[in-house]
């Protein structure tokens, strides 16, 4: 069964540590700013946060860069164009994003078997793997009186 982002810091010091590195308490606060939140960051925002706490933005991009390698942070796409980064649990897995709010779930089933091989067969290459996110309005936005906008508004 998938761990909840938070509880993988023993697999980060572990998978850090195969690597040659150690859990500092720098990188500690990146991997826990993004474990803490279903929204997710982008890498100013992060770093703005971050300072607080006296990391550095090298600290920030480096530690983001390592952890999305290593497959504890995913990014996804803003409405607005730009990429928040979001602490995931291990697996294969996709995000179904509020266009609104920015809220995430995870969204773990996945079958696209079927269409990599397709598309595998009709453009000639050897499909790895894929990158899917959905997009719409969390319950919260849909509530009586949120009025969210029209559906294709902000569409990409």
């Amino acid at each position: 069964m998938d761990s909840h982002p938070i509880d993988r810091l023993k697999e980060l010091r572990a998978r850090l540590h195969e690597t040659g590195l150690r859990l500092t308490p720098q990188r500690e606060a990146v991997w826990r700013l993004f474990a803490a939140s279903n929204r997710g960051y982008t890498l100013p925002q992060a770093c703005q946060e971050l300072e607080k706490l006296g990391v550095g933005q090298a600290t920030v991009y480096r530690m983001v860069a390592s952890l999305q390698e290593m497959g504890f942070l995913r990014f996804i796409h803003d409405a607005d164009g730009g990429h928040r980064y979001l602490a995931c649990s291990e697996g294969h897995m996709h995000y179904v994003v509020c266009r609104l709010c920015g809220r995430t779930r995870q969204v773990t089933d996945c079958d696209l078997r079927t269409l990599e091989k397709l598309i595998a067969a009709q453009s000639g290459y050897h499909v790895e793997g894929h990158h899917l996110e959905f997009f719409g309005l969390c319950p919260d936005c849909l509530a009586p009186g949120a009025h969210p906008p029209h559906p294709l508004e902000n569409c990409c």
